[in-house]
């Protein structure tokens, strides 16, 4: 699950260091090119939800889910529906570049959806998530400007219900950029509250989007760590 005013796509060079037996699905979210029928949604619970009635639907069989940044929180949220309902439970969920449901995911404030159009460009420019063309090319901003709004202003609005603190009973991973401005190390460790099997936080170099250059890294370690919580596998110290 892709980050706010992203899309499936920046998954697509991962396939190449997956296992060649797994199945993997590129989730599409409202308004990208495959789903542009359909408008940005501004709630991340509409996402998660539907996300969660597909997983609910499911033969058979484990799965795992991973997102980043505001894919992250979507991750999260819809294993915690998919929990509440009963349902089959992921083997494992991993999250990288957020600090945590209970956090915003920048540390602006105002929210980022709420600045003008030069403010986040001059954000998200700081970032590093949109490529330099599109944030240069007023016409092409001018057409991405509203998804990636409606994108912030789901993940920076979402607050997990109940107010306890929800607690996923399946092993979690936290994944980030040692340099990330908006989930760093210590960041990132605070997913520790927020299930019952967290396995920790893998930090890599780099910034918010540590992957973008080489994703062989971090997909090395998403393979190393499901593999390690699969039925059949030796005990984790």
């Amino acid at each position: 699950m892709h980050h706010a005013g992203g899309s499936h796509s920046t998954f697509r060079p991962w396939l190449a260091h997956l296992p060649e037996d797994w199945e993997v699905r590129l989730v599409v979210a409202p308004g990208r090119p495959k789903a542009a029928t359909h408008p940005a949604e501004r709630r991340l619970t509409v996402i998660s939800d539907a996300l969660a009635d597909e997983l609910l639907g499911r033969d058979g069989g484990s799965y795992a889910l991973f997102g980043h940044s505001m894919g992250g929180l979507v991750a999260f949220a819809a294993a915690l529906e998919v929990q509440r309902q009963g349902g089959p439970a992921p083997a494992w969920v991993g999250v990288s570049g957020h600090p945590g449901p209970f956090f915003s995911i920048t540390r602006s404030n105002p929210p980022l959806y709420g600045l003008s159009p030069d403010e986040l460009r001059a954000a998200l420019t700081d970032l590093g998530g949109l490529p330099d063309r599109i944030l240069r090319d007023p016409l092409l901003w001018e057409r991405v400007q509203p998804l990636v709004r409606a994108d912030l202003e789901a993940a920076e609005t979402w607050e997990p219900t109940p107010t306890p603190p929800p607690v996923l009973n399946v092993p979690l991973s936290a994944f980030c950029g040692d340099h990330d401005p908006v989930a760093e190390e210590r960041d990132a460790a605070h997913w520790g509250r927020h299930t019952t099997d967290f396995l920790g936080v893998r930090p890599f170099p780099g910034g918010h989007f540590y992957f973008l250059d080489d994703p062989e890294p971090l997909v090395k370690r998403i393979v190393d760590d499901i593999r390690s919580v699969l039925p059949g596998r030796e005990p984790r110290r």
